[in-house]
Parts: structure tokens; C-alpha cells; sequence
């Protein structure tokens, strides 16, 4: 009994001092927690109206604003921004999408590349854009987006009236990827 008690007590020992080992807090500085959020920002459903002015004479360009989805707090942590556009043309007319980041005085300070093109009649098309590490800075001083859907001209000369019931609808995410560390 007493050879058991000793084989007993020799393994307790043994079992917790090859089990421990220091232990480092200092590796919580370098931790990094990488996160993603989906944002949705603009949802368009535009008709022939949209295209025209109060005397229903085609305009050539129709806008939308948002605000950014992003706060000061984690700007710091922003590593990479992914767009993803969604449109649907119904009508017999090309369209350009733009998108532009503007600063607190309303002037563009970046326009989002390339430039998007959405031919007539064109099914859902999805685009992809994502902005370059090096230009997410530009971000950072956005106050809002503008969509900028621009109607190309008619090949053929005709023009948008107010009794055409096609659409074109435009949808818009971003895709936000973060790394929370230590700064």
C-alpha cells in the first residue's frame, strides 16, 4: 500500500511539471482578430421618369448619395474594400455606372475603377471592383458616395419617353475586411 501511495504521489508530480510552462502575456500585444463586414448601400429601381426632366426631355445623367459605411473608430482597421455591383438594363439604351468618393466640401476626391458599363437589354450583371491597398487611404477622408448612372447616347436617335416601362436597376454592397490589432 505504501509502494502505491508513493507510485501515486511520484506521478502527481510528475504529471504537473511536465504540463505547465510560463506563460507569456505579453503575446496578447500581438494578437490580430480579422473580421469581415457586408454592407449594403444602395438599392436603385429606376424607370423612364428617372431619365427625364419636367418637360420629359431625356437628361443625360441621374445620381444617388450615401454615406459611407465606415466610422472614425475603425478606420484605423480597415485592410482591404471589396464593391459589388448588381444591375439590370431593360432598356434599349447603353448605361455607365460611376461611383466617386467625395471629402466634406463636396468635391470627388477618388473615383472607383473602371468605370462600368452596362449594355441594353443586358440580364443581371455582377461586377466586382476592389479598391487597391494603396488607395484605401482615400477612404478615410470620404464623407459620401455618389452612383452616377449615365445614359448613353441612341444609335438610332430615339430617345427615352415617358410611357417606356423599362428598368434599370442597380444594387450595391461593400465588402469590408478588418484587422483589429494593436496600434
Amino acid at each position: 500500500m505504501k509502494i502505491q501511495k508513493i507510485t501515486a504521489a511520484a506521478l502527481v508530480i510528475l504529471f504537473f511539471q511536465g504540463c505547465t510552462k510560463d506563460v507569456d502575456f505579453n503575446q496578447l500585444d500581438d494578437a490580430n482578430i480579422h473580421t469581415t463586414f457586408i454592407s449594403t448601400l444602395i438599392y436603385l429601381n429606376l424607370t423612364a421618369p428617372d431619365f427625364l426632366n419636367d418637360l420629359n426631355q431625356e437628361i443625360s445623367a441621374t445620381s444617388d448619395f450615401i454615406d459611407p459605411p465606415i466610422t472614425d473608430e475603425t478606420k484605423p482597421y480597415l485592410e482591404k474594400v471589396e464593391f459589388t455591383v448588381i444591375t439590370k438594363n431593360s432598356f434599349n439604351r447603353n448605361f455607365k455606372l460611376s461611383i466617386t468618393f467625395y471629402n466634406a466640401f463636396g468635391s470627388p476626391i477618388y473615383v472607383l475603377q473602371p468605370i462600368i458599363n452596362v449594355p441594353e437589354n443586358s440580364s443581371e450583371l455582377i461586377t466586382m471592383i476592389e479598391i487597391p491597398k494603396a488607395d484605401i487611404h482615400f477612404i478615410y477622408n470620404t464623407r459620401y458616395f455618389g452612383f452616377t448612372v449615365l445614359l448613353s447616347p441612341s444609335t438610332d436617335g430615339s430617345v427615352i419617353l415617358i410611357s417606356d416601362t423599362s428598368k434599370f436597376d442597380l444594387k450595391s454592397s461593400a465588402k469590408l475586411f478588418f484587422n483589429y490589432r494593436k496600434i
